[in-house]
């Protein structure tokens, strides 16, 4: 989008257009393979790791925050499954603990998940209770003499096959039978904490997902993150920011997409005629180009000024979400058979939009966040003033 890398500097401009380049030049070519074989992508992460691209979410500073999406937004263009890998790590882990971490936690376990010689994971999603945290949860924490003792179930969980560390949200039971949430850090060689086996997935196939049981394990009074209980709080602080790179991801998915098929349209066939000269195909391209270009806009707009503005965030969510949605699945069918087919790759673009409206939280709650404060504030923000 024009203007917005002026308002980096020249080493953070350089950072991008070193990523855009690795991922031109490397994660094109190899996305399929890690996507048929759903292997974890390993040797592809480790060149971003090298360049510290997390040592952006240690700072307080809009801009940091605004390189960090723009890589997850150029990954997702070539290769959605390692940006799903990095937005995990980067929201779900580091940010939380940076945030809200106590000096300790954050001695203990900081620098090596900035660095990628640890992976994280965050256990917040269960049978019941999607990644809305005040839905009801199962996981309960029993405060005792020494610290704590958790059980429960969490579904879904990103990275978890491959993680060293767990951050999981619990209800919190005292003595005094109060009821509140907290976030737990728990090792992932934790006696009783059992990771299932891998999910078999339909989109961001190299994304490694599993459940993960917890029976009975315990924990000193270190691992509350932050040392309160104010899982509520830190919960819609680390969802918002997810959000915020899932729409990222939604934006690079569409523009990769619509790369893909505007190649395959321009391409000159028999008596010199190309698709893109059909003047119906033109404007179902256009509408696409329209479409994402203004999701880019407001997304961006709300990173530079209130990444925390739930409301927003939720609307800038469920507006890419819809918008990659919609791409994918209208280049598939401009291209036909040829779209249809694994070698073109535009298949694998429909497949992976489709979790940008699952996961950090699904369209349908996005909605509800948006109604419900129209509901509940007379419809202060309707107006947008």
């Amino acid at each position: 989008m024009k203007n917005f890398d002026e308002l980096f500097d020249t080493e953070k401009r350089a950072l991008i257009n070193k990523v855009a380049v690795y991922t031109n030049d490397k994660l094109t070519h190899e996305a399929k393979y890690f996507d048929e074989t759903s292997e974890f992508p390993k040797e592809l992460l480790t060149p971003l790791l090298e360049q510290n691209i997390f040592s952006f979410l240690l700072s307080d500073e809009k801009l940091d925050l605004a390189v960090f999406l723009e890589i997850i937004r150029i990954v997702s263009k070539k290769f959605a499954s390692l940006a799903s890998i990095l937005l995990t790590q980067g929201f779900y882990v580091i940010h939380p603990l940076n945030e809200f971490g106590t000096k300790k936690q954050k001695e203990k376990y900081l620098g090596e998940l900035v660095s990628g010689k640890k992976i994280g994971a965050f256990g917040l999603s269960e049978e019941a209770a999607d990644s809305r945290f005040n839905s009801e949860l199962k996981t309960i924490a029993w405060e005792t003499e020494d610290g704590w003792e958790i059980s429960g179930s969490k579904k879904y969980i990103s990275d978890a096959p491959v993680a060293d560390v767990f951050l999981i949200v619990a209800k919190i039971q005292r003595s005094s039978d109060s009821m509140d949430t907290g976030i737990f850090i728990i090792d992932s060689n934790q006696e009783g904490l059992v990771i299932n086996e891998p999910m078999n997935k339909m989109g961001v196939r190299s994304l490694p997902v599993a459940s993960v049981d917890l029976n009975k394990v315990k924990l000193d009074k270190n691992s509350l993150l932050g040392g309160v209980t104010e899982g509520s709080r830190q919960i819609q602080s680390v969802m918002n920011l997810m959000k915020l790179a899932v729409s990222l991801q939604a934006l690079g998915i569409s523009q990769g997409s619509f790369e893909k098929g505007m190649d395959y349209l321009s391409l000159v066939r028999r008596f010199g005629n190309r698709l893109i000269d059909n003047q119906d195909i033109q404007y179902k391209m256009a509408d696409l180009r329209a479409s994402v270009y203004s999701a880019e806009a407001f997304t961006r707009q709300i990173i530079l000024t209130d990444p925390q503005d739930t409301i927003e965030v939720a609307m800038a969510k469920l507006l890419t979400a819809n918008v990659a949605i919609e791409t994918t699945e209208t280049v598939i069918q401009l291209t036909g058979g040829y779209g249809y087919m694994k070698d073109s790759e535009i298949e694998r673009y429909v497949r992976d939009a489709k979790i940008t409206a699952i996961y950090g939280g699904s369209s349908r709650s996005q909605k509800e966040i948006i109604a419900k404060h129209w509901i509940d504030n007379r419809g202060e923000k309707y107006s947008g003033n």
